[in-house]
């Protein structure tokens, strides 16, 4: 059962990179997006499957006009400050 779920999360999460890829080009997605969809606050560091699919489905019916584009949006270019930040060139 674990490993069905964990198939599922892997699957909804790139559903939801490709719909930002699209929705947003100029951000890493293919690169850093799996990172955007990280849950802290969660034990495993992983958002629950019905979050993750709540989130899709939003992105899918409310595009770039929805708080999911957002909030999306917001945490990759927040994760790519961060490592720049603490990057040693």
């Amino acid at each position: 059962m674990a490993r069905i779920e964990a198939e599922d999360l892997f699957e909804v999460k790139v559903e939801i990179i490709q719909q930002m890829a699209v929705l947003d080009p100029s951000g890493d997605w293919t690169g850093r997006g799996a990172r955007a969809l990280d849950n802290p606050r969660a034990a495993s560091g992983e958002p629950s499957l019905i979050e993750l699919y709540r989130l899709r489905d939003e992105l899918h019916e409310g595009g770039v006009q929805s708080d999911a584009f957002e909030r999306l949006k917001e945490k990759i270019f927040t994760r790519v400050e961060n490592l720049d930040e603490n990057s040693t060139t």
